[in-house]
């Protein structure tokens, strides 16, 4: 279980415990203390806290669903057990992207839509999950499996085949993999490329254009490695496993913000979303926030902003306007 699934588990429990009849003002001491622990824990308790009321509201209809941190005195709604606390956890977790799978044809372009997750299966029993607004290009033969990666992200389990190599041709970068999963995106002309399991060599397309180029421009990572390469520059960090966990939440319908700033927060959602976040003022822009939503809770996001950190926040038709 990654951290942000630990944080959640305990605000639901914090949750269930507020529902019995005996709750204490040490026990709402300490359930202050634990918020103010860190900005995901506090997260994670408006976000549940925003379910629980509406879960609530659509069986009592008379329950306000306005987001707030609990308090002494709050009459909370009266579920009784454990087990619809973790109910309200699984709904959140389980997230809104409807996959499915589509045999892809050799030479085959496919796209999934703004906000949509698509699972694709390949002739050579490879797959790959296309994120939000991602279009790519197969072509599977005897001799060679290529994928082109015109924009976007995938992720990619990889049948091995020694005597194909896999490759997946991304702006001026390609990954070539034997066997393994990992993740490639494409911004332009910047390409980021996360392993998960196995190895994979990136290089320059240039490179490999040229037979007496510097081929010791190509990179080797392994699991955990995550290298970012635009216009031939590489760079290689290496992450925990519960960090590339958090950037692959998108499979599960989750934005998971780790160690991000409001301006970041605000760009990863809107990847996903037609209304758009726009962080008005710099300041509140770097303000950090962490936390997983559904990648389609952008305005309840802009209200937890609200509710939580005090922002102020303007929902129009198109844009939400996020303000000190």
């Amino acid at each position: 279980m990654n951290s942000a699934s630990k944080i959640e588990e305990q605000a639901a429990q914090w949750i269930a415990r507020r529902d019995g009849t005996d709750w204490t003002e040490r026990q709402q001491t300490q359930l202050d203390a634990w918020i103010a622990l860190s900005i995901a824990n506090r997260v994670a308790y408006l976000r549940l806290d925003s379910v629980w009321r509406r879960a609530d509201r659509l069986s009592s209809l008379h329950v306000s669903h306005t987001l707030s941190v609990s308090r002494p005195g709050f009459a909370w709604p009266h579920f009784s057990t454990w087990r619809m606390a973790a109910s309200v956890l699984l709904v959140v977790t389980v997230g809104s992207f409807v996959g499915y799978t589509q045999l892809l044809r050799p030479g085959t372009a496919y796209s999934s839509a703004l906000g949509e997750s698509k699972s694709v299966a390949l002739p050579d029993g490879s797959r790959v999950a296309l994120n939000t607004s991602t279009q790519l290009r197969a072509r599977m033969t005897g001799e060679a499996r290529t994928v082109w990666l015109e924009n976007g992200e995938a992720y990619f389990e990889v049948t091995h085949d020694a005597k194909r190599p896999f490759v997946v041709e991304a702006g001026a970068s390609r990954v070539t993999v034997l066997g393994t999963k990992f993740t490639v995106r494409r911004d332009g002309d910047q390409v980021k490329v996360t392993v998960v399991d196995g190895r994979v060599t990136v290089s320059p397309v240039r490179v490999i254009a040229e037979p007496k180029g510097n081929t010791d421009l190509a990179r080797v990572i392994g699991r955990n490695d995550v290298l970012l390469a635009n216009t031939g520059h590489m760079d290689v960090v290496h992450l925990k496993p519960e960090q590339v966990a958090n950037q692959l939440g998108w499979r599960q319908g989750k934005v998971v913000l780790d160690d991000f700033t409001l301006a970041q927060a605000a760009a990863e959602f809107n990847r996903y979303n037609r209304v758009k976040l726009v962080v008005v003022d710099a300041t509140a822009g770097q303000m950090p926030i962490g936390g997983s939503f559904n990648v389609d809770n952008v305005e309840g996001f802009a209200r937890m902003l609200h509710a939580g950190f005090g922002l102020k926040v303007e929902i129009g038709e198109d844009e939400i306007r996020i303000l000190r």
